[in-house]
């Protein structure tokens, strides 16, 4: 099934009020590659971001939702 990654900012606390959506992107390669050329983010926050979905310890944080595209369902 085709998948699409979210990437939103947030605080430092991971505050749900502070999330604001930053795009979607068809890979995690596109993902990490836009943060890379427009937050030149470090490698241990790209290692979280792969591993956890997040990054953590940062004044503005990042997090990846990971969503089904046209997922199948009963009607």
């Amino acid at each position: 099934m085709k998948k699409v990654f979210i990437l939103s900012s947030c605080d430092s606390w991971h505050s749900h009020s502070s999330f604001r959506t930053v795009g979607a992107f068809s890979t995690l390669k596109m993902l990490v590659g836009y943060l890379k050329k427009y937050d030149n983010i470090a490698e241990q926050d790209m290692v979280q971001i792969i591993a956890i979905g997040q990054t953590q310890g940062r004044k503005v944080n990042y997090c990846v939702e990971t969503l089904d595209v046209n997922p199948k369902y009963d009607v």
